[in-house]
């Protein structure tokens, strides 16, 4: 393996734990904002709310059980970086939730819509990193793309139907449902889509 080959590697390697980092920081920062998660946070604060447990441990359970599928149907997208990155993020969302909430900080709509969209923003990107860095997807996002190889549709409407359904188990779960979700159910597949073309222009 020449030189080249090992930095290129390395350089995978350190984006997909940066989007491991955005991903969970992004949640945490979403579920601080109170208005609602994005869609995989309702559906994982239902699982939270059901089973009494934390959100970092519900994080790593969905990401379980979403990697045991994808390495069944989706294992062309399945990779180190599926596993990393799932491994990171629970422990992220734990760690920044906390954090923030030790600030008490009494927060208007309005600044904590701001707060949300900047989780959202954290949140989309590192996925948006995660699918460029080609070390493998997030699970929910390889079993999308397999989906993709079958059916002729644009990723945005795939993500939005996978998101709908989340977010409808989730609340049937006990999760909290807001005007963040709303927002994530509209936004977030346009922005892993848009964040993913800007990221590989720039690569």
């Amino acid at each position: 393996m020449n030189s080249y080959n090992l930095n290129k590697i390395v350089k995978k390697a350190l984006l997909t734990i940066l989007a491991g980092i955005c991903i969970g920081t992004g949640v945490g920062i979403i579920l601080y904002a109170n208005i609602g998660g994005d869609t995989i946070t309702v559906f994982q604060d239902g699982m939270h709310s059901t089973m009494s447990i934390s959100y970092g441990q519900a994080s790593r359970l969905y990401n379980l059980v979403l990697i045991l599928i994808a390495i069944i149907f989706a294992r062309k997208y399945f990779g180190v970086g599926t596993i990393v990155s799932a491994f990171i993020t629970g422990y992220l969302i734990d760690f920044s939730y906390e954090l923030l909430m030790k600030t008490n900080l009494n927060t208007s709509f309005a600044i904590a819509f701001v707060i949300f969209m900047v989780g959202q923003v954290i949140y989309t990107t590192g996925l948006s990193i995660l699918i460029s860095c080609k070390l493998g997807m997030n699970a929910l996002d390889s079993i999308i793309y397999k989906i993709l190889e079958f059916i002729k549709a644009d990723y945005k409407i795939v993500r939005l139907l996978a998101d709908i359904l989340l977010t409808l188990l989730g609340y049937l779960m006990g999760g909290v449902v807001g005007v963040g979700t709303v927002i994530s159910i509209v936004c977030t597949g346009w922005m892993i889509d848009t964040f993913t073309k800007l990221i590989k222009r720039k690569a």
